[in-house]
């Protein structure tokens, strides 16, 4: 899918995918079109909504290519619109989320030379009231997921790895990004950046319904970071309690060990304190 670069290329694909989502697409939609346009096109897929989604789009149709037909998952908009668009960075972004003001600005000046690169930065999680902000490590995969809110993709990791594979309904951006974080070729930077404020309730909510991808999990952690952290992701997933599939994984998988942890600890401490008051 490698486009060979022009003077008028945009530097951005924006792709919005959606399906009955209302009038909540036109803050999205808003956010997106108040960035500076010489930065970026817009492809919007559309799963051949039935409610007045279609209306709200085609407000801003100047601004905008749109396609609107049936799809099996988000998933196959998302690969559909990496197919149409030309940017040099692929973002993807859903209804009711929303880009900060002049954020595209900030990102290009944050941009890496050496490339194909993955470019990520931090979200606001508006039902939690919290940020996402780490610069991850390969093995934060285990426990947590970075939100695509979040990531640019050169458009060559796409040459490199491949889109997003439909086997999966609810985390194939889990396991992209996973591959991408192993793939020497590509590079991951970091950048200090606020990009969007992420809805949540939506796709990445329906936790348990992606059984493929909770039976491929620890295979694909085997995988790509090898045996002990298949064995420590293997532990997690045979006792749900102790493992929580989300993008902050990681710290309720803390909070709920520490639950099990400070009692003994609590009683351990006492027992100091009784022998150092009392010594035989």
């Amino acid at each position: 899918m490698a486009a060979s670069k022009t003077a008028d290329q945009k530097l951005f694909s924006v792709i919005l995918a959606t399906y009955d989502c209302g009038r909540k697409v036109e803050d999205t939609l808003k956010s997106i079109l108040s960035q500076n346009r010489e930065l970026f096109e817009l492809i919007v897929i559309d799963g051949a909504s039935t409610d007045d989604t279609l209306d709200s789009i085609k407000k801003y149709d100047n601004g905008l290519t749109l396609v609107s037909e049936k799809d099996v998952s988000v998933y196959e908009a998302f690969n559909k619109a990496i197919d149409l668009a030309k940017g040099r960075y692929i973002y993807f972004i859903g209804a009711g989320d929303c880009l900060r003001p002049g954020v595209l600005e900030q990102v290009k000046e944050l941009l890496p030379q050496e490339v194909p690169a993955f470019v990520y930065g931090n979200i606001f999680l508006k039902k939690q009231n919290i940020y996402q902000a780490q610069n991850y490590r390969t093995s934060d995969f285990i426990f947590n997921n970075i939100c695509h809110q979040a990531v640019f993709y050169h458009r060559d990791i796409f040459d490199i790895i491949g889109k997003f594979n439909l086997r999966y309904k609810v985390f194939a951006d889990w396991v992209l990004n996973l591959q991408c974080f192993t793939e020497p070729k590509i590079k991951k930077q970091y950048i200090p950046c606020l990009i969007a404020d992420f809805e949540e309730g939506g796709l990445s909510s329906q936790r348990n319904n992606d059984a493929a991808f909770k039976k491929d999990f620890p295979s694909l952690i085997k995988k790509h970071l090898g045996f002990a952290s298949y064995l420590k992701s293997k532990a997690y997933m045979i006792n749900p309690n102790l493992y929580c599939f989300g993008y902050n994984g990681g710290y309720a998988l803390k909070k709920h060990l520490f639950s099990y942890i400070a009692p003994y600890f609590r009683r351990f401490r006492s027992l100091k304190k009784k022998t150092v008051a009392n010594p035989k």
